[in-house]
């Protein structure tokens, strides 16, 4: 009924507003992306920005910068952005998990910090999160808290994955690749104008690729890649100042479950070898559909609803945490999740005066049935735990936001903003106990809890626009991540014991620079972090199991740098540096009762993160052929993958370098590439997990070296489609022949 209510409201305010408004002319949005003066156009704070005259520590890739750096799917952002650390591995191929700023989510199924939106559209949980590319406008990276205008769980930031709308233009672009281990990848896109004011456009990918890792239990190589994902949009704009884009996405995964590397191995240890026992299936059915009314009220007023669904089920998933022959601990599970979400805003631009405001509502069914086999101790013959986990989430959050800019004069600026949260979750869950054949033999807890939090977040900023191409800012902002109830739980009472929400206040000052006339974009910011009631998921010994909870405090400051420098219409360089203190303050029991964590540093917060690149392209004679060269290479340092930091938990520092030789022909439609990952053959572990109650001790490695042979075809033609054109131009023959 609520869902019905909110997305009703919101379309009926759009469609209101078209008809109340349909006496305004007619004119020219503008663009949400592209050049603007040589700039790159953000739309962060929900309005077209020059990326350099927005008072936020942002991130941004174009296609063209992607394409530079091989950045083809959200984990290739690994090294990319200071101070964002990106998991190079995760439970799936589709799955990712972050952190930013030394604070992020390292359990995929619970809620993120850093808030995931594709087009507009927020994306709840880390499962199916991880984005292959082919459609790719932009994607910008907003560190710091954006709990005004981006509101849920986006105490580190958010992300934005930017897709492109179609218009009347004709777009067709078509790639094929086969690269190391048989990796087979296809993405194809069709976009324009289907007929008179309806435009469409049509993405696909395809990739499969053998795993790079050898069990000789299972007799097969695993972590294996097989997915494929679509997606459809259509674009009616026949009324007056509306602009109406439905979007559908499809996304089905058959890769395997990580398999660990042990490091408790028969004979010497291998990087390439797991022992799991356990066959690493997975059925992965992602799709979302969204409906984006903008409406022109007036030249200066906007309004916008964005309705929106999303959803997965993963049934089954098959993983084992250990990777050893030997039963430590496995999992096999069903996932299942149902999200709707209704956003409403009304945009207004009065020269000094600009402001985004609006509504927010989200309804979400997390199902989880976990069957969980884990060994009590480090002995072969220790007791064995066979619980099934069954539990339902929902959640109802709310939301009313507002965020204002005032320019005082030609230089200075102020912008206030303030958002408030009722967030409501009711937690209901039915273990059980099973045995060796998942036969259920006795009940282990039922119940249910519910509980709901509130809370503002405000955001304070001043901006000065020193010159037009010098920018200083100081912003107060915070953020908020509501409480919740342990899914994991298979105890009574911590079933029923909710977790705090968790708080940060940001202080952040920032200066964005453009040089030589435009040539150098240099953008630096400092920050500090103050968290509170930090949600951390934590081994508890005597519970035998993983548990959620919360740290008492923790604070993280740091330093970002990003300069961008074309030399020449040829030759660009890149580079960037962030360097990160993050501590616990008070994290009582991070080890199980009176072992804490105060002092150490927090979960994958590398101190250092260096990047750098550089492109070239290089005309080949009289030919009108291109030959562009293209290199860039990231460094963490070392950083712990678990509170009470000890050398085992301890994920060494390294360097991974990509790059690509591409052949462009003279008409641009065709194009060969020859692209490389970690061509320098990086091979220290990426991940480090150490349970010395169970004897669970195994690591992660990132992908070998590997090479991918591409090649690429595009056409661009406005303003027809190509059926249409295609049909015309077979007229023209046959007219021509009778002729």
């Amino acid at each position: 009924m609520k869902k019905g209510i909110f997305l009703a409201a919101g379309c009926s305010a759009i469609m209101a507003a078209a008809m109340a408004g349909s006496a305004w002319a007619q004119a020219p949005a503008p663009a949400e992306d592209g050049d603007a003066g040589g700039g790159i156009i953000v739309t962060a704070e929900r309005r077209a920005t020059d990326l350099q005259k927005t008072a936020i520590a942002i991130s941004a890739f174009t296609p063209e910068t992607l394409e530079q750096r091989n950045i083809t799917n959200v984990r290739d952002l690994a090294g990319q952005v200071p101070n964002l650390f990106v998991a190079r591995t995760s439970i799936s191929h589709t799955t990712q998990t972050f952190s930013l700023r030394g604070v992020g989510e390292s359990d995929p199924i619970q809620e993120p910090v850093l808030a995931i939106y594709v087009d507009d559209v927020y994306i709840p949980r880390q499962i199916a999160s991880m984005s292959e590319f082919v459609d790719l406008e932009r994607i910008e990276l907003l560190r710091g808290p954006q709990g005004t205008l981006y509101g849920r769980n986006s105490s580190a930031g958010a992300l934005r994955i930017i897709t492109r709308a179609p218009d009347e233009t004709t777009h067709v672009t078509a790639e094929l690749g086969y690269g190391s281990y048989n990796d087979v990848q296809g993405r194809a896109l069709v976009s324009g104008k289907i007929a008179g004011d309806l435009s469409g456009s049509i993405a696909w990918i395809h990739r499969t690729r053998d795993g790079v890792t050898y069990d000789p239990t299972l007799g097969h190589d695993v972590n294996r890649i097989d997915l494929d994902a679509w997606r459809g949009k259509l674009r009616y704009t026949g009324i007056a100042n509306l602009d109406a884009l439905l979007t559908v996405n499809i996304l089905r995964d058959r890769s395997d479950t990580r398999s660990y590397i042990p490091v408790n191995q028969p004979g010497s240890f291998s990087r390439r070898r797991s022992y799991s026992e356990v066959e690493p299936d997975q059925h992965l059915n992602s799709r979302s559909a969204s409906l984006r009314l903008a409406y022109d009220l007036s030249p200066s007023l906007s309004i916008k609803s964005i309705s929106a669904y999303t959803g997965f089920n993963l049934n089954p998933v098959n993983y084992e945490n250990d990777g050893e022959a030997a039963l430590i601990q496995k999992n096999l599970i069903h996932y299942n999740d149902r999200a709707f979400s209704q956003e409403v805003q009304l945009n207004g631009d009065f020269g000094d005066l600009s402001f985004t405001s609006g509504l927010f509502y989200l309804h979400e069914r997390f199902f989880v049935e976990r069957d969980g086999f884990s060994r009590t101790g480090t002995a072969a013959t220790a007791p064995v735990n066979r619980l099934r986990a069954h539990n339902i989430t929902y959640t109802d959050a709310y939301a009313v936001f507002g965020e204002g800019s005032w320019k005082a004069n030609d230089i200075f600026s102020l912008t206030a903003g303030l958002r408030g949260t009722i967030e409501k979750k009711r937690f209901v869950f039915d273990n059980k106990v099973i045995d060796d054949d998942r036969n259920v033999v006795a009940q282990s807890i039922a119940g249910e809890a519910e509980k709901t939090w509130k809370a503002l977040t405000p955001k304070l900023s001043v901006q000065a626009q020193w010159t037009p191409n010098l920018l200083n800012y100081l912003t107060y902002s915070r953020g908020f991540k509501s409480g919740g109830f342990d899914n994991r739980a298979t105890r009574l009472d911590l079933a029923t014991l909710p977790f705090d929400p968790e708080k940060v206040s940001t202080y952040e000052g920032g200066l964005k620079a453009t040089l030589f006339g435009g040539a150098l974009r240099s953008n630096l910011a400092l920050f500090y972090n103050d968290y509170k009631d930090l949600q951390v998921s934590f081994y508890d010994p005597a519970y035998v199991g993983s548990r959620r909870g919360n740290a008492g405090k923790a604070h993280s400051w740091g330093v970002e740098l990003e300069n961008d420098l074309r030399l020449s219409d040829r030759f660009s360089l890149q580079a960037s540096a962030g360097y990160l203190k993050a501590i616990y303050d008070d994290y009582k029991g991070a080890g199980g009762n009176g072992v804490d964590a105060d002092g150490n540093p927090l979960l994958n917060a590398p101190k250092w993160s260096l990047s750098g690149g550089a492109n070239y392209a290089l005309p080949l004679g009289t030919s009108g052929s291109t030959l562009r060269l293209s290199a860039n290479a990231q460094y963490q340092s070392s950083f712990y993958q678990n509170a009470l930091a000890r050398p085992q938990d301890q994920v060494p520092g390294q360097t991974f370098v990509n790059g690509s030789i591409t052949w462009i022909l003279p008409d641009d439609r065709f194009q060969f590439a020859i692209q490389g990952k970690n061509i320098l053959g990086a091979n220290k572990p990426v991940s480090s997990t150490y349970i010395p109650s169970t004897g669970v001790y195994y690591k992660n490695y990132a992908d070998p070296a590997t090479i991918l042979l591409s090649a690429r075809f595009s056409y661009c033609r406005p303003p027809y489609w190509p059926i249409s054109y295609a049909l015309e131009e077979s007229a023209l023959v046959a007219r021509t022949v009778r002729a």
